[in-house]
Formats: C-alpha cells, sequence, structure tokens
C-alpha cells in the first residue's frame, strides 16, 4: 500500500529532524514530533507538488516517500556526529495511557464513517453533515487530472476552506485504500499525535504523570450538568443511551463533549490542535523553565509550523498569535523574530487565498453569551456552571492553586474565552467553538493540577479518602461525556445506500472529471460528495458557513430547473444535469428537458425514493 508507505516515511523524516531539537530530551518527545512534523512537511511537499504539476499520483506519491527516506537517512547518519542528550526509556504511564485512548478515539473513528453489511455507507449523527463535504474534498483531489484549488460544490470559486486533512486523505485513497480506510487511518494517525503531545504539554506543565492522565480524560470524556437528566434512570438506558446528555439546546446544555462535537466531525481540528499544543509546549518550555530558554531554532520550528496551520485549521492561527503576541510582552529579550518571521511569511500566501470569494466583515458579529445569546450579562456564570458543571469548580480551584508564571501562560486563553463570549469570529454560531476548545485544553490542565494537588495535599485525610475523592470529581466531570461517547458508537445515519454509491461510480468511471454537473443542494448527494466531479451549488449551509455570497446562482440554479433555460446553462457551462428525488424541492421542468433537442439522456437508474435520470447538455 503506498499510502501506508507514504506514512511511515514521513514519520521518519520527521522523527530524524526531531533529534536536532535538544529541548526535546526523551524518546516519546521525539516521535511525537516527528508524527506531527513528519505528516505536516511530507503533506504540504505532496500538495506543492501537485499544484505545480497539476496531478496527484502514484508516482509523486513514491518520490516524495523515498526522498523522505534519503533526507531521514542523511540526517541520522550526521545526528551520530552532534550527539545531542536522549532519552531512551520511555515511561510506562506514557505508554499505557497512551494506548488506552488510542483505542478509545480508535474506535470512535471506525464507528464514525463505515460500511454496514448491507454496503450502505454510515456515518455517526454529528458527522452526517460535515463528513460529505470531506468525501466531495477527497473525490474532488482524487478524480481531477489537474490539481486546481476550485471549490466543488460551488461554481466560479476558490476552495476558500482549509483542506489539506482532506488532502492527506486523498494520498491514502489514491494509494490504495479504500476511501473510508483513507479517512480512518488519517483520523487515527492524527489522534495518536494528539494524544501524545497533549499528555506531554500536561506532563511538563504539572510535572505529574497522573496529572497528565488526567488531562487526558477530561479533554477528551468532558462533560457538564447534562448527567443529572440520567439520574434515576435505568442502567441499561445509560449504557445504551438514546440521545446526547452533554448537547441539549432545549434543556439548556450547549457545551457538547469534545470528541463528539469536534474531533470526530471536524478532522481539520485533530491536526490544528495537535500542532497547537505542539507550539504551546515549545513556549512552556521556555517560559516557565529556569533552565531552559527559547532558542532560535525552537521559535523558528513553532513559527515554521504555526505558517503552515491556514490550509490544515484556519482557526488555529489567530488563537495560536494572540497567545504568542502575549507571551512575547513578557518575554521581549528573546529573539522571537525567528518565530514571528516564519509564521507570517509562509501564512501570508494562504491566507490572501482563503480570503477570496468571501466576505470577511459579515463573519463577525456582537453575541453575548455565545450561542445563549443572553440578554442579561449576569447570567454567563449560572449559563457556563450548567455547561461545564464539575469542571468549572476545578478549574477555579486550579487557577488559585498554579504559580503565577504559570498564571501568566494561562492568561490569554481565558482572554479568548471572554472574547468568544462577547463575539462570533464565524458565521456559524457552533463553529465558533473552533476557539473555545484552546481555552478548554489549557484549562483540563489547569483542572488536572488542581486533583493532583488534592491527591498529595498533607491533611488529616487518608490517602484513599483523596483519592477516592478525585475519582468522584473526575466521574461527575465526565460522566456526561462517557455517555454521549457510548451513544455517538451505537448510533448511525445512511450516508449512501448501495444504489446511491452505484449511480456515484457510474459518475467516476463515464462522465469526463473536467465536467460540471447541475444538482440541487442536498448535502449527500451521491453526485457532489462521492464523483469527485464539480457541480454549480452544493450545500447552501457550508457556503453559508464559509462566507461565500451564493444567492445569484441559487436563484440561476432555481430557474434552469423550472424552464431548461439554455442561456443560463451555456452561461455557467454545465455539462450534465441531474433530475431525481433529491431535486424534488426545485420542482424541475421534466418535460422540457426530455423535448429539448439540446438534453440527451444517458443514464436512468431507480431508486428507493424514485427514478434518477443524468441528462448530457447537447452543444
Amino acid at each position: 500500500m503506498y499510502g501506508l508507505f507514504f506514512c511511515i516515511t514521513s514519520f521518519v523524516l520527521g522523527t530524524s529532524i526531531a533529534l536536532y531539537f535538544p529541548k526535546f530530551k526523551r524518546i516519546e518527545e521525539k516521535l511525537t514530533l516527528g508524527l506531527i512534523l513528519g505528516l505536516t512537511l511530507t503533506t504540504w511537499a505532496t500538495f506543492l507538488l501537485s499544484f505545480i504539476f497539476r496531478v496527484l499520483n502514484i508516482k509523486l506519491i513514491l518520490a516524495i516517500s523515498f526522498a523522505s527516506l534519503i533526507i531521514s537517512l542523511l540526517l541520522f547518519r550526521y545526528y551520530r556526529r552532534v550527539k545531542y542528550p536522549l532519552v531512551i526509556k520511555p515511561q510506562g504511564i506514557y505508554l499505557f495511557s497512551s494506548i488506552i485512548f488510542t483505542i478509545l478515539l480508535s474506535i470512535a473513528h471506525l464507528n464514525t464513517i463505515k460500511f454496514d453489511a448491507q454496503g450502505n455507507l454510515r456515518t455517526m449523527q454529528h458527522a452526517w453533515g460535515d463528513y460529505a463535504f470531506h468525501l466531495a474534498s477527497i473525490f474532488h483531489f482524487v478524480e481531477k487530472n489537474h490539481i486546481v484549488l476550485n471549490h466543488p460544490l460551488i461554481v466560479n470559486h476558490k476552495l476558500s476552506y482549509h483542506f489539506l486533512v482532506n488532502f492527506l486523505s486523498a494520498i491514502m485513497y489514491k494509494g490504495g485504500l479504500d476511501y473510508v480506510s483513507s479517512i480512518v487511518l488519517t483520523n487515527i494517525l492524527l489522534s495518536l499525535s494528539l494524544i501524545s503531545i497533549a499528555y506531554l504539554f500536561a506532563e511538563n506543565f504539572i510535572l505529574s504523570p497522573i496529572g497528565s492522565v488526567f488531562v487526558l480524560i477530561l479533554f477528551f470524556l468532558n462533560g457538564n450538568l447534562g448527567f443529572i437528566f440520567a439520574l434515576g434512570k435505568e442502567f441499561k438506558e445509560i449504557l445504551l443511551p438514546l440521545s446526547f446528555y452533554t448537547n441539549n439546546n432545549t434543556k439548556g446544555l450547549i457545551w457538547g463533549n469534545t470528541l463528539a462535537v469536534s474531533l470526530l466531525p471536524q478532522r481539520g481540528f485533530i491536526w490544528g490542535i495537535a500542532i497547537a499544543i505542539l507550539i504551546y509546549l515549545i513556549f512552556l518550555k521556555g517560559f516557565i523553565s529556569r533552565e531552559e530558554n527559547l532558542t532560535r531554532r525552537d521559535l523558528f520550528l513553532a513559527g515554521v509550523l504555526l505558517g503552515l496551520i491556514p490550509f490544515i485549521h484556519t482557526a488555529s492561527f489567530p488563537t495560536i498569535i494572540f497567545v504568542a503576541i502575549f507571551l512575547f510582552f513578557f518575554q521581549r529579550n528573546k529573539p522571537w523574530i525567528y518565530f514571528f518571521l516564519p509564521a507570517i511569511t509562509i501564512s501570508l500566501p494562504q491566507f490572501s487565498y482563503l480570503s477570496l470569494n468571501r466576505d470577511v466583515v459579515k463573519m463577525f458579529s456582537f453575541h453575548l453569551g455565545w450561542i445563549a445569546r443572553l440578554k442579561n450579562p449576569l447570567l454567563i456564570i449560572p449559563f457556563w456552571i450548567f455547561n461545564l458543571g464539575v469542571f468549572f469548580a476545578l478549574v477555579f480551584f486550579g487557577l488559585c492553586l498554579i504559580d503565577k508564571k504559570k498564571k501568566i501562560f494561562y492568561f490569554p486563553f481565558l482572554l479568548i474565552f471572554f472574547v468568544i463570549n462577547l463575539f462570533f469570529l464565524h458565521p456559524s454560531e457552533g463553529d465558533n467553538i473552533k476557539y473555545f476548545l484552546h481555552w478548554l485544553f489549557l484549562s483540563c490542565v489547569i483542572a488536572s493540577f488542581a486533583l493532583v494537588r488534592l491527591l498529595n495535599y498533607p491533611t488529616r485525610w487518608k490517602k484513599l479518602d483523596r483519592i477516592f475523592l478525585v475519582v468522584i470529581l473526575i466521574f461527575f466531570s465526565t460522566f456526561s461525556g462517557m455517555i454521549d461517547y457510548l451513544y455517538l458508537n451505537r448510533v448511525s445515519f445512511i450516508m449512501a445506500d448501495k444504489k446511491a454509491q452505484d449511480v456515484a461510480e457510474w459518475v467516476r468511471k463515464n462522465i469526463p472529471a473536467s465536467a460540471l454537473i447541475l444538482t440541487s443542494d442536498t448535502h449527500n448527494h451521491p453526485v457532489s460528495m462521492l464523483t469527485g466531479r464539480n457541480v454549480v451549488l452544493g450545500y447552501k449551509g457550508w457556503m453559508w458557513s464559509m462566507g461565500f455570497d451564493y444567492g445569484e446562482i441559487e436563484k440561476d440554479v432555481q430557474k434552469i430547473y423550472h424552464s431548461a433555460d439554455l442561456e443560463l446553462i451555456r452561461k455557467y457551462k454545465i455539462t450534465h444535469i441531474v433530475i431525481s428525488h433529491y431535486e424534488d424541492g426545485l420542482r424541475p421542468n421534466l418535460r422540457a428537458f426530455l423535448k429539448s433537442p439540446y438534453f440527451k439522456e444517458i443514464f436512468k437508474t431507480k431508486l428507493d425514493s424514485g427514478l434518477l435520470r443524468i441528462l448530457e447538455v447537447v452543444h
């Protein structure tokens, strides 16, 4: 499998580079940095070369893989001369917790998207919307004979949305995996890097291995007071839940579980937050430690990683840069130019591209209390107590206990929390959670610090009593999150049945990759989702959240379906038209199309909900 070979060589390359950063002394630090850095650099290199040569193929994937191996061999050979310190033996608790959480997240990823026994493509509830776009993006890169960054779901617009995680899956798919496996494997690899870097950051901050485990538990299984709705129910109803417990708008629960709401449906966030925590770890090592300083080499590495992040997860960039600017004012004697210069230089071309076709000004608005839209500012505190639960108290006590330097390090994340409670930085309400989650991770570290202090605090309480209290606090901080984990792993919905997949396969085999197809905006339309062919207008919810003005296109699509308007068809250079139950909402005039000599029916099949026709435009 060429895709797997690509991943292995990427990891080897990243690890060989990591050897030259002596601040990362332990083998687990080197390997974690190697996984994150390797996948980031090789994916970026493959993307740039495929964009230059206008194609993504096996030859290019192998060329990058072998180049990675050659560079790695050279770096490993030279490393013998410099002999930077390296601690080979990893901690047992690190290995154990990494394995456990990798298994937990892998089970979730395997259930996020899968084929059932009947061959239907299924996804979990929160991924049912997002993964249709991920699939469309992956097929767009795989199927195109010439790699161009046109948006596959809206005509005459650029793909101005972070897409590199889907490009990585496209490499896997092109390299021999099926499209579901390419998504799952990418998710698992990135999740492994996130688990490891989260543990390592927490250990450096709390100085306690058990505290790092607490952070993993609180971050990935976070809950709120939603567990009170499970009290009194039978044990079977909790083990086999019928709904989410952390996320229920009717009951005022808006802050959902991290896995269910963010990491599983928003694939780019796994990669983005892993890079972000790595950068935060570099800052932390130089900010808190008396023995270590931020060197030019460390800051340059952090700057390069930040510069590469906009195409990976755009929302992480402003968050990281805000934290960096804040810390800069406390350490102006450090060579920060080595951070800001590569970060700005590499990221500027990406942001200039991402802003194309978007009304950036309309993406910002004032909303007190985030999604709650509270009229009374005093209601913010009870709102967050209800949505954070026991965790709220743990963060408060942890903040009281940590020393001054750590308070300063946490302060920019707290500011981010307040800012997002006042302003929307994204037109979609839910998407503003991307900024909150950086605060959440650091808050999990602060809360875990409080738990460790409680565990080790010299009191009259017996050690066993303190352990019991810590377990109780963690349990009620994560109870509703654990229920949600069970729910998302047992409930899924059909994204595309076998017949819809057959339609997509026929399109891939018989319609040119350069075609422009007219369809409805149904988010899981097989033609827009599974073929890689551009459509005139896909799901409007995505177009709105990306800041596109699609009003004129929407009216023209409706007019074409109503009247088979040839002038509009020629205006957009439409090559094919789909008429099926997916288009029922547009009330297509089938007779006008079938009677016109300018349309030729090239495909017809019976689906469960009626006939699906594909017409070719005869110019």
